[in-house]
């Protein structure tokens, strides 16, 4: 069942059959206003992953309107719809600003939770992490969703999880905002329960030690002094409010990625929601924390996310952590493992699929997407500080790269030529999925070489990307050829797809 989905949430979870998965743990993008950009870059797949900024635009519009129509033969999307249409008249029906931004979130995250609904088993849980700023308005949508079979009951809601942490405080005219929300809610009246427990506060274990207390009651509700025990007991029941520590800069868990939560967290979820052997789903998955957390738990899991890019360090945590293999332990879908599965990713000819197969290919080499894909002949970009013995001094290199889907032609290769002119490149990478042809070849001869520590390498390159890639992708190595310091390493980190400034940005 393991398995990892790459594409939009919504149309896989339309994909699933009814009572699928029994516990669903996620953290979806916040209406936090915040853009994720400043700290990635500039690519369009990145751009959608990580940008928490909504707009009541055209896109929007479309989404309530497919509520709209889903109501007429849905109960839940009927609940969901009207939940909506209350919330227009307390945002006053906005189109702009923060309240359309709200609107625009609330019809995003909607439906989406309308078919987390759908997918649930009786027995099963969701766990939904929210922004304080968006939460209240969140709980709205799921009572209506979750309350339609339960409401007469009042079993749908479980609780308001907070979960507190502390990080490095600033000035500010507000007390330091430091917990987020999480809720949870049951589908059923029958859940899967496990219950957790919590060390005893020091003063009672001062007062009382080891032993279990009793507390009892009068007939009227009076409550007469606890009745103490010899049975031994150091803990009571978990609370609603989890201290859990945010992941520490220079913690082995941390991957580089902006929105990771700590794996304790989505462990605790995990085991008090769900039994060996369920199946968990994480909707929203980013770098894989409730993936992680789950197979570590001998749980079943299903991930999905809309970024590539975001896979590709999930693989990686998956190997490093539990030593997973991809088409061997788990299955990938939308995500390309061999090269069958590269031309079934561009074949209905997707610009948006073809954006992330070239924001994919070019960090195979370790760069950076650009902003435009296929703008004139640059996808990625990367930099390098070389040591020239001979100078005694470093120097800065650049490397570009360019993805060509189809049939490559020499005035493709000639306009990337004039793009690494213009931008004073080292070194260009010409990625094709095609044989280039003699005239490319003479055309990189005459880009001429770039030396270093008394060795020449080619300024332009090509790497036709084939089978042989994905069964020994250090075959790269052999296949482009650059300085050691520039080396590329297609089994490190994560941390390969950010730059030192980033991170450092990240890690502050």
């Amino acid at each position: 069942m393991n398995k990892l989905y790459f594409g939009d949430n919504l149309e896989i979870l339309r994909e699933m059959p009814d009572e699928r998965v029994h516990l669903i743990c996620t953290d979806p993008p916040f209406n936090s206003g915040r853009d994720y950009n400043t700290f990635l870059g500039d690519s369009l797949a990145q751009k959608k992953a990580f940008t928490d900024t909504w707009t009541w635009d055209t896109a929007a519009q479309d989404a309530r309107a497919d509520i709209e129509q889903r109501a007429f033969s849905s109960d839940t999307y009927k609940a969901l719809d009207t939940c909506l249409k209350g919330y227009d008249l307390v945002l006053q029906n906005a189109v702009s600003g923060n309240k359309g931004a709200m609107r625009a979130y609330l019809t995003f995250m909607g439906s989406r939770l309308a078919e987390m609904h759908r997918v649930l088993t009786s027995e099963g849980s969701i766990y939904l992490h929210c922004d304080p700023t968006a939460s209240h308005y969140l709980k709205g949508v799921m009572d209506a969703i979750w309350d339609q079979e339960n409401h007469s009951k009042n079993a749908s809601f479980r609780n308001e999880i907070v979960w507190s942490y502390r990080r490095w405080p600033a000035k500010h005219p507000n007390f330091q905002r430091m917990h987020d929300i999480i809720l949870r809610y049951a589908k059923g009246t029958n859940v899967t329960w496990n219950q957790l427990y919590e060390p005893k506060p020091a003063s009672t274990l001062k007062r009382f030690g080891n032993k279990k207390i009793k507390s009892a009651y009068t007939p009227d509700g009076r409550r007469v002094p606890s009745e103490v025990t010899n049975e031994e007991s150091r803990e009571v029941p978990l609370r609603d409010v989890w201290e859990i520590s945010v992941i520490a800069p220079s913690a082995k868990e941390r991957l580089g990625y902006p929105t990771q939560k700590p794996l304790a967290l989505y462990e605790r979820m995990i085991k008090a929601s769900s039994n060996e052997g369920d199946i968990v789903l994480d909707p929203f998955c980013g770098c894989g924390t409730t993936i992680d957390a789950a197979h570590t738990l001998n749980r079943q899991w299903m991930g999905i996310d809309i970024t590539i890019l975001a896979l590709d360090p999930m693989r990686q945590r998956l190997a490093d952590r539990h030593g997973l293999e991809p088409s061997v332990d788990y299955q990938i879908e939308g995500y390309p493992t061999n090269m069958q599965e590269v031309q079934n990713l561009l074949k209905e000819g997707d610009k948006r699929k073809y954006h992330d197969f070239s924001n994919w290919a070019v960090t195979r080499l370790g760069l950076r997407p650009t902003k435009d894909v296929g703008d004139g002949g640059l996808d990625g970009v990367g930099h390098v500080t070389l040591w020239n013995p001979q100078q005694l001094k470093e120097t800065n290199a650049r490397i570009l790269a360019e993805v060509k889907t189809g049939k490559p032609t020499i005035t493709q290769v000639r306009a990337f030529c004039r793009v690494m002119d213009k931008n004073n490149a080292e070194v260009g990478i010409f990625i094709t999925l095609e044989p280039v042809t003699p005239k490319m070849r003479q055309e990189a001869q005459d880009m001429g070489t770039f030396e270093h520590n008394n060795k020449t390498y080619p300024r332009l390159q090509f790497w036709q990307l084939d089978d042989a890639y994905f069964e020994n992708p250090d075959i790269i190595n052999t296949l482009v050829r650059l300085p050691d310091a520039w080396r590329i390493r297609p089994t490190q980190k994560s941390e390969r797809h950010f730059d030192d400034r980033q991170m450092q940005l990240l890690r502050g």
